[in-house]
């Protein structure tokens, strides 16, 4: 364990350094640094934050001990699958081999390079590059990994071509065997003219985390937010423009694959993102939450960048997407906003009315009822399944506790809300 002092002041560059010692020690024996932090002021996560990046630790977060993000995230650390074992690995290692035509560049999440360098390592280095082995540290079974590569194959190509990739992933059971898990995949490498083929396999939701990724490792490793954002909207209007459908000074007529559609709003929500923006959050908070994004899956990852908002009505009592506009947040509905960090439930000002009247207790408004409970009911079970475990807040429109700026500061403007009467405190512009 490891303790902070307030009589004992350290410089930045010594609790760099003390961190990294730390886990050179504790990296020879196998052992994984997990990081649980229960204060209000900063501790220097930070500079610590090396100890669990290079052991393949867990980063939790919270208020005090005796916040149910702390309580909660650690019991759930230690869950054990149904035959009674931990569900985490140790000294887990990644060994990668690749066909002809493509290299690695590196890799960006929990790892550290094992400097193994073959022949298929390219020069052009992105995160932790210049091998084709790493060491892992802990994993479980939502560790991911992004892996950047590069087209290594000079000849012009005629027709689709296959190409192959390896992965060789070895770790320490809880049982006290070591596994090791083999996966290959084979993917088509098209001709760069063949827009269609291209557009046929893009994966625009593994994509926009792809893009997050190294948007983040470059904001990590000391480049500029603003250049870290113009190389983002560059990135954005070379696709746009190359896949997009569109006659020559008619924006009506623009119009984009559907491998493509929902890749531009990713990259607008990023934007936005405390990973990127991180005016008003304290140094731990913007490390805490960049660390997360690095080693969360796919799905998970997309929900940090572009929060759900489900909504529920007496109509329709059932959990509906809606968009993250103003325009969804209406007096007569129930929202349910997940940002992966945050659960939050969201009462219309006509629901709130009904259920401080009581509605919800009269059996002729069973409905009512119905529709509280239902946004509730489907918050529990994503908090359920989550780890580190998200806050759970409830609030009202307009409420004055304030916790509704959360949903406020995410909406974007809609044409419907420009004309309607939504409040003077909606946030909805970069600040700058």
């Amino acid at each position: 364990s490891f303790f902070c002092s307030s009589r004992r002041r350290h410089t930045s560059s010594s609790l760099v350094s003390w961190a990294r010692r730390c886990v050179q020690e504790t990296g020879t024996i196998g052992c994984v640094v997990d990081l649980f932090i229960c204060s209000l002021d900063q501790v220097g996560l930070l500079e610590m934050k090396s100890m669990t990046e290079m052991t393949g630790g867990t980063l939790v977060m919270a208020d005090s001990c005796k916040n149910a993000i702390f309580k909660k995230s650690f019991i759930k650390l230690f869950e054990r699958d149904s035959a009674g074992q931990l569900k985490l690995g140790t000294t887990a290692t990644l060994n990668m081999l690749t066909s002809k035509g493509i290299k690695i560049s590196g890799i960006i999440g929990h790892c550290t390079s094992l400097k193994k360098k073959t022949n298929n390592v390219s020069d052009t280095v992105v995160g932790i590059g210049g091998t084709s082995f790493w060491s892992l540290g802990g994993i479980d079974k939502d560790s991911t990994y992004a892996i950047y590569f590069e087209i290594s194959n000079t000849a012009p190509i005629t027709q689709p071509t296959p190409i192959y990739t390896q992965f060789l992933t070895r770790y320490l059971h809880s049982t006290g065997h070591y596994r090791l898990r083999v996966t290959t995949v084979r993917r088509m490498l098209s001709a760069g003219e063949d827009l269609k083929e291209i557009a046929r396999g893009f994966d625009q939701e593994a994509s926009a985390v792809i893009v997050a990724r190294y948007a983040v490792h470059r904001t990590m490793t000391g480049e500029e937010t603003i250049d870290v954002l113009r190389s983002l909207d560059r990135m954005l209007i070379k696709l746009v423009a190359r896949f997009g459908d569109y006659k020559r000074d008619d924006a009506s007529t623009y119009r984009l694959p559907r491998e493509f559609q929902l890749f531009p709003q990713f990259m607008y929500h990023l934007r936005r993102s405390q990973y990127i923006q991180t005016f008003g959050e304290s140094p731990d908070e913007s490390c805490y939450y960049r660390d997360v994004l690095l080693k969360e899956t796919t799905s998970n990852s997309l929900l940090m960048i572009q929060p759900a908002l489900l909504q529920y009505t007496v109509e329709a009592p059932e959990a509906a997407p809606v968009l993250l506009e103003m325009s969804s947040l209406k007096q007569n509905v129930i929202l349910l906003y997940d940002t992966f960090f945050h659960v939050l439930i969201w009462h219309g000002e006509t629901i709130a009315k009904w259920r401080d009247a009581n509605y919800q207790e009269k059996p002729e408004y069973a409905n009512v009822k119905v529709l509280l409970e239902t946004p509730i009911d489907d918050a529990e079970q994503i908090i359920s399944e989550r780890f580190p475990v998200p806050k759970f807040i409830v609030c009202d429109q307009g409420d004055a506790t304030g916790q509704e700026r959360l949903i406020k500061t995410r909406v974007v403007p809609s044409n419907q809300s420009l004309t309607s009467n939504l409040g003077a405190d909606y946030i909805n512009e970069d600040v700058s």
